[in-house]
């Protein structure tokens, strides 16, 4: 995955422009955490109705609510990507200019 940010770090870099590299990093940022939200939240709200319904005995629309949450615990593995996509571009040309402060 380093190796991956680090092309995506010089793509961004390459073009010279500071406002589209802060803008790549907020795009990357904005998806990845409403990724994550979404598909914890998604996951808590289906678990918690399988969980109800588990304990009443209706096992059939039980299991239905325990596929539905399967969508979301998927969407939280490129949500949790792309925010560490977006936390970790320009973190070397920040350290570049604190070395040369």
């Amino acid at each position: 995955m380093e190796k991956y940010i680090k092309k995506i770090n010089d793509k961004v870099l390459a073009k010279n422009d500071e406002a589209y590299a802060k803008k790549a990093k907020k795009v990357y940022r904005i998806v990845g955490y409403t990724l994550l939200g979404v598909g914890l939240a998604g996951f808590v709200a289906s678990f918690i109705t399988f969980m109800v319904l588990f304990l009443k005995y209706n096992t059939e629309q039980a299991f239905t609510a325990w596929i539905v949450a399967v969508p979301f615990l998927l969407m939280l593995v490129p949500g949790s990507v792309c925010a560490r996509v977006g936390d970790m571009l320009l973190t070397e040309e920040k350290q570049k200019e604190e070395k040369t402060k």
